[in-house]
């Protein structure tokens, strides 16, 4: 029979071996350098690693918040009207790439942050005009828009409500410049060219609509429309067609649409005397009155849109002006 001695002295080898094998398992989780300067694996290369995904990430978070657009290519119909220059002005300081689709393709405001925006020229009432635009963008704002209409019969009148002393033409009709412009934005999102297997998220289409396109969603909202002069119901009519086309296309379009009662600023005189009687109304529970935004308000909730992504569907006042915090 072996002596216990005898035991031990066989035993050895085995227990050598196991230890070898650990000593070489915990040395290959060790970092070190190498003959030739590389680093090997182990803890202390992990942590490097965990160390420089930090970094970036803190880097990442950095160029996110001082430049959010991160060069994204924006197309702004109606860039030099009253929200439209609005927008424009903070997309370009946001770091976006911002092209402005308008009748005149000028400056509205040269020596200020709109000269970095390229201005334009063109009809977005013409399909393949709007097509070319679109293709070229990541995203766009619809910002064209008219009170009165040349069948309106005050048409005139928009040279002093516009906020740009925009005067229409002879086509400028409600369904040809919002309803006809907003629908050639969506088939031209549609259309857009795609590579096969194409997984990028919908287009954002962020579209300047009305509070009172909201009316029936509202008590007493179709009685009042149903006294309304003719004017606005067919304005309402267009607001209302654009709104339901672009939810008809979640799968390519991320689609928000922004509606203001009335847009003011202290430099827009016409509007200011019934400022306080909208807001007095909504405050007091008119259900069919919305609080009056002013263009700063509208605008920084447009680009807060534009960046988040969950921003979908009808935005009324309370929604822009908690939008607008995010900007």
């Amino acid at each position: 029979m072996p002596s216990v001695g005898s035991k031990r002295k066989q035993l050895l080898p085995t227990a050598l071996l196991i230890a070898s094998a650990v000593s070489v398992f915990r040395l290959s989780e060790l970092s070190f350098v190498g003959p030739f300067g590389g680093t090997g694996r182990g803890s202390n290369s992990a942590t490097a690693r965990q160390a420089t995904e930090v970094a970036v990430a803190s880097e990442t978070e950095k160029a996110l918040l001082t430049n959010p657009g991160g060069g994204k290519r924006l197309l702004v119909l109606g860039g030099a009207g009253y929200v439209g220059r609005e927008v424009c002005k903070l997309a370009v300081s946001r770091g976006y790439t911002v092209t402005s689709l308008s009748r005149r393709g000028e400056n509205p405001e040269p020596g200020t942050d709109l000269d970095k925006v390229n201005w334009a020229k063109g009809d977005a009432t013409d399909l393949e005009t709007v097509k070319g635009f679109v293709q070229e963008s990541d995203a766009v704002v619809h910002a064209i828009g008219l009170l009165f209409d040349i069948d309106s019969g005050l048409s005139n009148l928009n040279i002093i409500v516009s906020g740009s002393g925009s005067v229409p033409g002879e086509k400028s009709t409600y369904d040809a410049i919002t309803r006809q412009t907003a629908f050639n934005v969506v088939e031209a999102i549609r259309s857009k060219f795609r590579l096969p297997f194409d997984a990028s998220p919908p287009t954002p289409l962020m579209f300047v609509s009305a509070a009172e396109a909201g009316w029936p969603e509202m008590p007493l909202g179709d009685k009042v429309e149903s006294i309304a002069p003719e004017w606005l119901k067919r304005y309402l009519v267009a607001k209302r067609a654009v709104e339901k086309e672009l939810a008809s296309s979640p799968d390519k379009i991320r689609a928000a649409f922004f509606r203001p009662s009335l847009i003011w600023s202290w430099t827009k005189f016409d509007v200011l005397p019934v400022i306080p009687i909208f807001n007095l109304a909504n405050a007091l529970g008119v259900p069919f009155v919305d609080k009056t935004v002013t263009v700063g308000t509208l605008s920084r909730a447009i680009i807060a849109g534009l960046e988040n992504a969950s921003v979908v569907g009808p935005q009324r006042f309370m929604n822009m002006e908690e939008l607008e915090q995010q900007v």
